[in-house]
């Protein structure tokens, strides 16, 4: 039976070899782009799963809300972690990972500057999975000045010696044995370094230091637990030991904080959802500028996963409506098949394994095309996705169930319909009626998925453009940032100065953080020294030359001066914060940072105007600029640069810092590149969206098409009489063409809403968003129609054009 079922399906794509080619062409098409989507969901969605208690793995984050200005920061208190395992007995193990920026290696006569190097408990290996190539991994961290390095590291320095029990010498003081050498980090790692330290080398770790937020902590659950329960658990328990630190450092109770309508508590975040939902503050790695870091997002997940979703139905819809256009040819077999004797549920095997087979044809042809298209969408996409058949157990098995359930669920319209037919009824009068209605159905919701995805291509790139063109209150051209100028330390002055030798250089700066998430903040009083009534602002450790190297323009007072000593005491805030501050009148005004070493009292020099310092995803905060001696933090330095000059002043600044600097090469970028990272999922979103959504579209057309020439094949008789009597070429292709047109103009008033509603949503993770124009549906619509014609016209002028006695003789 199965070979019969072979045969006829054979005979029937040899016979109908235009809808055979449409139907395996659009299905392989939609199969290759929805592989190729659900390989990239499912690259997000694999991180961190390497790791054996990942399941079990929680980070702790503190959440606050200081006068209505929400917070996220996953640096947590040195007590933290250890409090837990001895309070709460569903907490198996913790550990901690600080970061307090690059070190000098020393090894024989080689000097190396190394920035991922982080200071972990010796812990760190039963939390996380990470094979050691050398070593033991339970003692390797155990003792004090113990590092580890990766494979990488240790071939870099030592080639394939066994690197154990050798020193590094670390900023030309400290001495620290090798103890292992641990496997590279996964590329599927929220966090990868280099050198791993023992906490242990600081004693000052263990101090009861609530106050301080300088390391990201991770807990492990017992198996079982609930971590709801933990976390209330977590609260009280924290905050029984918090309070009383506040209050003797700060002055106030933790008690009437929150009575003020603050929040302040720790929360836990699962390891397996801090790639795509960890826009925290202040993760491990806020200041350096890798490009192998890869932030996620899941609101790109859901993007993707629904135009995956969306291509699919458009390719099974695809398949029913053609399978169903072809009913009339097919019904008549169906009648005669009844009519001597075969049985409805054989013609429904019969339509089914046509189905399948079609399908599988078309999976074939689909892994094809995804191994052609691979190196094109990892370039778009920024990914390294590879799809092997045979390294992994489940792919094939997913395969041949991926064809089994998409074959089923695009014949099982077309099996149950056809075989539902009376032999007497059908051969007598057809079924024209039911197949017109159902084609309208499926093209109209086929054309709707379509012009959905059209509206959000359109809609993603207008903001896109307006965050490229958006005046950020700074003048971002010829801007560049040495990013690593901290390595300089005490030779960062004479280093500026001697840049500034150079007239293609107009100025330079140094300051903190620019243009990332993690922007460090603090709570600052107004026109007092003590209270529980903080406003949240970022702060920014800058010298005298930022304002005028950043061009931002002063709304009241002056800017730091290099020959007011005083300034050291000094601040300047930007318009954001004078706001929240509710005064008119700041400069002169004493305002108070509280601190957990004291508070801390400075003068409000100057009002700066608001420029964009963080990604246009959030409003301006309120902001404070302190003079960077002060602090000392000053990571950053900036280099206004000449026009027309750009590479005399790359190469003065490299050939510069190579006088200076010997053990590290000078990092550097513009600021409008640092700028365009920050957007660099919607950029991809954007180009993903157009292709996918041109290839939607296409394989939608190509439905239309095969419409199109089944309906003028039915109406050549009619056609022909048409023209005998008169009828104009434009009369006929009206004729052809308004059927569809309206399908596509009903479509268009079903996907407008559902656009406009989707779009929104997505805008809403911008603080400056563009408006959804009334021009954008009207050129959308303008679009499928004229997409649509174009499809039909073709074969309408074709049977438009054909001789009337040629067409009624074929008749």
């Amino acid at each position: 039976m199965l070979l019969s079922y072979f045969k006829i399906t054979y005979r029937n794509l040899r016979t109908n070899k235009g809808f055979s080619a449409i139907n395996i062409i659009g299905l392989s098409l939609e199969i290759a782009c929805s592989i190729l989507l659900f390989l990239f969901i499912l690259d997000e969605l694999d991180f961190d799963t390497f790791n054996k208690k990942a399941s079990q793995t929680y980070r702790l984050y503190v959440h606050s809300s200081i006068n209505n200005e929400e917070s996220n920061n996953s640096k947590t208190a040195p007590p933290a972690g250890p409090t837990l395992v001895q309070m709460l007995p569903e907490v198996l193990t913790q550990t901690r990972i600080g970061y307090f920026g690059g070190h000098d290696l020393r090894y024989k006569d080689q000097i190396f500057r190394e920035s991922r190097i982080y200071t972990v408990d010796s812990t760190y290996f039963d939390v996380f999975t990470l094979p050691f190539i050398h070593g033991n991994p339970s003692i390797a961290l155990k003792n004090p000045n113990s590092i580890v390095l990766t494979e990488t590291m240790a071939s870099k320095y030592f080639g394939q010696e066994n690197p154990t029990g050798k020193s590094f010498l670390v900023d030309g003081t400290n001495s620290y044995q090798i103890t292992g050498v641990m496997k590279d980090f996964p590329d599927k790692s929220h966090f990868r370094c280099d050198f791993l330290l023992s906490m242990s080398t600081y004693p000052e770790v263990n101090q009861q230091d609530w106050l301080q937020g300088d390391y990201s902590t991770y807990i492990v659950l017992k198996e079982g637990a609930d971590p709801t329960r933990v976390e209330r658990k977590m609260q009280q328990a924290i905050l029984d030991r918090l309070g009383p630190e506040i209050e003797k450092a700060l002055g106030f109770s933790m008690k009437q904080f929150l009575a003020n309508g603050n929040v302040f508590e720790y929360r836990m975040q699962p390891l397996l959802s801090i790639y795509l939902h960890a826009k925290r503050q202040y993760n491990i790695d806020p200041n350096t500028e890798w490009g192998d870091i890869r932030i996620g997002d899941s609101v790109y997940v859901y993007i993707f996963s629904a135009v995956a979703l969306f291509i699919l139905l458009i390719a099974v819809i695809n398949f029913v409506n053609l399978s169903t256009a072809r009913s009339e040819k097919r019904a008549k077999e169906v009648g005669i098949r009844k009519a001597i004797g075969s049985s409805r549920l054989k013609l429904m095997g019969q339509f089914t394994t046509e189905s399948i087979l079609l399908t599988g044809l078309s999976v074939i042809i689909a892994l094809i095309l995804v191994q052609l298209m691979l190196p094109g969408f990892n370039q778009i996409a920024g990914r390294q996705l590879t799809l092997s058949l045979f390294t992994n157990a489940y792919t094939i098995p997913a395969l041949l169930a991926f064809t089994l359930i998409v074959g089923l669920l695009a014949g099982s319209y077309p099996a149950f319909f056809l075989s539902s037919f009376r032999p007497v009824e059908v051969l007598k009068s057809g079924v024209q009626k039911r197949k017109s209605s159902l084609r309208s159905l499926l093209v109209i919701i086929q054309f709707s998925i379509s012009i959905t995805l059209i509206l959000g291509m359109i809609i993603i790139r207008n903001q896109l453009g307006y965050l490229q063109h958006k005046d950020l209150g700074f003048n971002k051209e010829h801007l560049l940032s040495i990013n690593n100028a901290e390595v300089l330390g005490d030779k960062l002055k004479p280093f500026k100065a001697e840049l500034l030798k150079n007239p293609a250089i107009l100025s330079a700066s140094n300051s903190s953080l620019l243009f990332a998430n993690g922007i460090p903040g603090s709570a600052y009083l107004f026109g007092k020294r003590s209270g529980s009534d903080p406003v949240l602002c970022q702060f920014l450790d800058v010298d005298a030359d930022f304002a005028k190297t950043f061009a931002v323009p002063l709304k009241a007072g002056r800017f730091f001066s290099n020959d007011r000593l005083a300034d050291s005491t000094a601040v300047v805030i930007n318009e954001a914060a004078l706001r929240a501050f509710n005064t008119n009148n700041p400069l002169d005004q004493v305002i108070t940072e509280i601190d957990v070493n004291g508070p801390k009292t400075y003068k409000i020099i100057g009002v700066i105007k608001d420029f964009n310092y963080e990604s246009l995803h959030r409003q301006v905060r309120p902001l404070m600029f302190h003079l960077s001696p002060v602090r000392q933090a000053a990571s950053i330095l900036n280099i206004r640069i000449q026009p027309n000059a750009t590479k005399n002043a790359i190469d003065y600044i490299e050939e510069t810092w190579r006088r200076f600097e010997k053990a590290e090469q000078c990092r550097y970028s513009f600021s409008d590149e640092r700028l365009a990272r920050l957007y660099k999922a919607e950029q991809n979103t954007s180009i993903i969206a157009t292709v996918f959504s041109a290839l939607a579209t296409f394989i939608a057309c190509l439905g239309l098409f095969g419409l199109a020439v089944f309906i003028t094949e039915q109406r050549t008789k009619e056609i022909g009489i048409r023209k005998v009597l008169g009828a104009s070429i434009s009369e006929i292709l009206f004729l052809l063409s308004r059927q569809f047109i309206a399908w596509v103009a009903i479509a268009i008033l079903i996907a407008s809403p559902i656009a406009w509603y989707a779009m929104s949503r997505w805008l809403d993770n911008f603080a400056y968003r563009v408006d959804i124009s009334w021009w954008v549906f009207v050129l959308a619509a303008f679009l499928a129609i004229g997409i649509a014609i174009l499809t039909v016209s073709f074969q309408s002028l074709k049977a438009a054009l054909m001789n009337p006695v040629k067409s009624l003789r074929a008749e």
